[in-house]
């Protein structure tokens, strides 16, 4: 069963929404208008679009072309690694018109694609983001020091590519805790909040959202997926990071439009934005 399609938020002028999957069918194919609608009331300037394979990444990269507000990244998730030779030459073509490459990384949560598979699809679409000159945003699910691993070696060799003052990548629907996002921060990354901080039961995720710098922190919905307080069991959408931003400025003690303002200030930073 379909969730239950979203509400209207209170706007909050200034939101960017990080992360998101509105290309997604079935959660969007019959209210995609609509749904768009509800993120630009919202108040939010922008959304990254992102892809998990060619089909989708092309997906994001016509949404983008259909509005300036929306902004395309491709590559292969890692769940499709074991499709890295089928999907090579298509990622390669597509990453030529994006801001970004992902969401890649390691995901160990379930049965799929072998350790060794991942860790190679990673790697190439680290080394075609560095040659593409694209920051990379990055899933690590249940492969928190693995996904390290890789990452400190890949920025240590390729140091500040895009610049002194861009980061190099964004830890996507960051779920870690705050020792390690400080290792993050360390090697040029930013770190995302996803709406999962808004859960009562997740005091490492507070933990993170009030301790790292603002001018270091994205907000993400990873929509239709992990919906916000006061929302939850809907359907997630753009228009819902700003509960997220609500949320982290009540943690920090600071307004809820500086957070807004922050995190859309941050993006335009990693992927560019002009």
């Amino acid at each position: 069963m379909r969730a239950r399609i979203a509400q209207d938020p209170e706007p909050l002028p200034g939101a960017f929404d990080a992360h998101t999957h509105t290309w997604s069918t079935p959660e969007f194919d019959e209210d995609y208008d609509a749904t768009m609608a509800r993120a630009w009331a919202a108040g939010l300037v922008g959304m990254i679009e992102v892809g998990v394979d060619t089909a989708s990444s092309e997906q994001c990269l016509d949404l983008a072309r259909r509005d300036p507000r929306v902004h395309a990244v491709v590559g292969l998730h890692p769940e499709y690694a074991d499709r890295l030779d089928e999907e090579r030459e298509g990622i390669a073509r597509v990453a030529e018109h994006a801001v970004g490459v992902g969401e890649i990384g390691l995901d160990y949560s379930r049965p799929g694609p072998s350790s060794a598979q991942q860790s190679e699809a990673f790697r190439w679409q680290l080394d075609l983001a560095r040659e593409r000159g694209l920051p990379v945003v990055i899933h690590a699910r249940d492969a928190d020091e693995d996904c390290f691993a890789i990452l400190e070696a890949w920025s240590h060799a390729v140091g500040p590519y895009l610049g002194a003052e861009r980061e190099i990548g964004m830890m996507h629907c960051y779920a870690g805790d705050a020792e390690l996002a400080s290792r993050y921060l360390d090697i040029g990354f930013l770190i995302s909040m996803p709406g999962t901080v808004t859960f009562p039961n997740n005091p490492r995720g507070q933990e993170v959202a009030r301790s790292i710098p603002l001018a270091r922190m994205l907000i993400e919905t990873d929509s239709p997926y992990l919906t916000p307080a006061p929302h939850r069991g809907r359907r997630n959408e753009p228009a819902y990071v700003v509960e997220t931003a609500r949320f982290i400025a009540r943690l920090r003690d600071c307004a809820p439009d500086e957070v807004a303002r922050t995190t859309a200030a941050n993006a335009a930073r990693l992927f560019d934005l002009r």
